[in-house]
Order: C-alpha cells, then structure tokens, then sequence
C-alpha cells in the first residue's frame, strides 16, 4: 500500500492506493468527509498515512476492516508499538518501542474516526457486522465515549484503548539562543516570521495564515486571522516596534505581488504565493543546521509564555495571548520556569527562611 499525493484545485490531497493499484474506497470517502469539512492539507495527509497502517495491518493478520473487535485493536496497539511491526515477531529481549505513546495514541483516535463516518452512512453502515458495531463504534447519542460494552451496551470510558503517555519535558529558549536563530534568517521575511513567533506566540499555522490589514502598525498588534481553536481566532497580540519596522522594511522590499498573505514564497515557479507549512518548515530547518540549535517553531511559543509568567503576567492573560479555551491547559503545558528562575526562587526562599533552619 502507498500514499498517493494529487494536486486538485491548487490543494493537495492524499488517496490510499492498494496493493492493485485501486484506491481504497471507504478511506478515500472518509479523507473527502474531512476535506470537506475544512481539515487542513496536513491533517489528511497525516490521516491517510495513519489508515495505511491500520490497513497494512488488517492485510497481515488477514482480517477484514468490516470485521474487527476490540481485541483485534488492542493487537493493533501491539503491532505499532513492534520495533519489527509484525505479529509474527516477538522480541525475546525487551526493545525499544517503535513509536512512542502519544503518536501510537494519534493514530488510534484516526482509526477511530474512520469507523464513527461508516456508521454514519447508510451504505457502510450496513456493511459493518454487528461485533463492530457493538465493540468498535461510538455511541452515536452520547458522542463522548468511543467504545460500549459488548454485552450491557453501555458507553465505557472513550479511553479504554489509550495507553498511558509520558509527561513530556517541553523545551524552551534562551535569550541568546533565540537571538542566535534570529540572526541566522537570511532575509526581512524570514526573521519576520521568527519575531512574530517568539513576540508574539503564535502557532506557525497561525502565522502563515496572517493577512497584511491584520497588522495594526499604531498600536504594534496583530488580529489572529485563523487558529486551531475557536478562542484562538480573532484575538490580538502584542510585538516590539522593532518588529512593526521589519514588516514595513519587509513589505516594501519583498511584497510586490497582489495578495494579502503576508508570508510568500520569495523564489522558484510558486513565487508570490502563500507561504505554506513544508516551505516554512525548511527555512527552520536552514536555520536549525547554520545555528546548530535543535528548536522546533513552538519552541519559540513556549519560550513566549513562560518568559512572560516570569515576567509576573497573570496566567489568564497569558490564556488570552496564547488562545486557550483552558486556563489549565496554559498552566500544564506552556509554563516552564527555567533552571535559572528555580534557582534564583530557592535563593529567595532562603534567604526568608534564615533563622528557621537546623543549627
């Protein structure tokens, strides 16, 4: 099996091609489902690649995907994880798992997904045999809970066949690394797109999707034309002067075509056209080598918000900035007190605790 990547309508698209050569129908109709209702060009492709597994699988274990249970997914689990992706291999030693829990977790909410669209429509839905249905299916009504059990038909807790993730350590900058990346941009466009997500904590699809009359030159602030989140979409944030004078420099030097975007494509046959995600992923990438700094573009975001909480910023607005629906999710995820802060904190604590320690 392959992903087929096609060119409709200036967007690419992703179809699953079998073994013959044939597309797989129910994926091609699900992705159409999800192009449909606006997922971005990444997502599908991401999408696709997940049912390619799933299907790859399916094909190994000779199993037909209108005909599945739970313990064949929890087998699914066991192939993923399989350095050697097969069920018919077993490691004697323990081994490093092939993917890790988050990614095996990803993939598994896409399964489940493709199977929620065919039990919405009449002519898959049919076709599903009813251990599927009963074991594999969400509940319809309730829409929280993804698997019943098979005898009571009640809806069981949606993360049964979740495994258990690791607290990640998220990753933050330096001053001096974040100015060493700035001055590895190689034009006006590029450190634009580097300042605003540092300055401002954007997502980088955030970022790309920025139209020229989103900046507000006055008041140095940027509208947030689109975001992943509906509390994210139309809110504003804050960068430097210095900022508002590279857009303006960048406008005046490099935007001579008739768009909106203000990230463009500056060379090749795309020129003048919006800069997309693998474009701008490899000027990271360009600067990643020339700084031999290991960033990432949330990096730069993280790095944002906890600068700001040590900064003394109320979490809500930090919320606000960040475009969190969860103050919670900003506290867990975004706010990282550097080793220097820790330090400097214990320092303190110290000093208020002198003559109350052990002598």
């Amino acid at each position: 099996m392959r992903v087929q990547e096609i060119q409709i309508d200036e967007k690419k698209r992703y179809v699953l091609i079998d073994e013959n050569n044939n597309p797989v129908i129910p994926v091609f109709k699900y992705l159409k489902y999800l192009d449909n209702i606006g997922k971005a060009e990444n997502t599908l492709k991401a999408y696709c690649r997940h049912l390619k597994l799933y299907f790859q699988f399916l094909k190994e274990v000779e199993k037909d995907y209108k005909d599945v249970d739970l313990n064949l997914l929890a087998e699914f689990i066991s192939w993923l994880r399989n350095p050697d992706q097969s069920t018919k291999v077993i490691p004697i030693q323990q081994t490093k798992a092939k993917r890790s829990e988050r990614t095996v977790n990803t993939i598994l909410t896409c399964v489940q997904g493709f199977y929620d669209y065919l039990w919405r429509i009449e002519d898959y839905e049919k076709d599903l045999s009813e251990k599927t249905k009963k074991q594999v299916v969400r509940n319809y009504q309730s829409f929280k809970p993804f698997l019943h059990h098979i005898s009571k038909g009640k809806p069981i807790d949606k993360n049964r066949l979740k495994i258990k993730e690791p607290r990640r350590e998220v990753l933050t900058l330096t001053k001096a690394q974040v100015q060493s990346i700035h001055d590895a941009c190689s034009n006006l466009r590029d450190a634009l797109l580097i300042r605003i997500l540092y300055e401002g904590g954007l997502r980088i699809g955030e970022a790309l999707s920025l139209w020229i009359e989103d900046f507000d030159i006055s008041s140095t602030s940027i509208r947030v034309r689109e975001s992943k989140t509906i509390s994210g979409e139309g809110r504003k944030v804050y960068v430097s002067g210095d900022t508002m004078n590279v857009f303006q420099d960048y406008l005046i030097d490099y935007h001579d075509v008739d768009t909106n975007h203000v990230f463009i494509n500056l060379s090749g046959p795309n020129k003048g056209e919006q800069l997309k995600y693998r474009a701008a992923f490899d000027v990271i990438e360009r600067i990643r080598k020339k700084t031999q700094i290991d960033f990432t573009p949330h990096m730069l975001r993280h790095t944002y918000a906890t600068e700001l909480h040590e900064q003394g910023l109320e979490v809500s607005i930090i919320q606000k900035l960040l475009g969190h629906a969860q103050v919670q999710t900003t506290i867990q995820t975004y706010i990282h007190p550097t080793d220097e802060t820790i330090r400097k904190e214990w320092q303190k604590a110290q000093e208020n605790m002198k003559g109350e320690q052990l002598k």
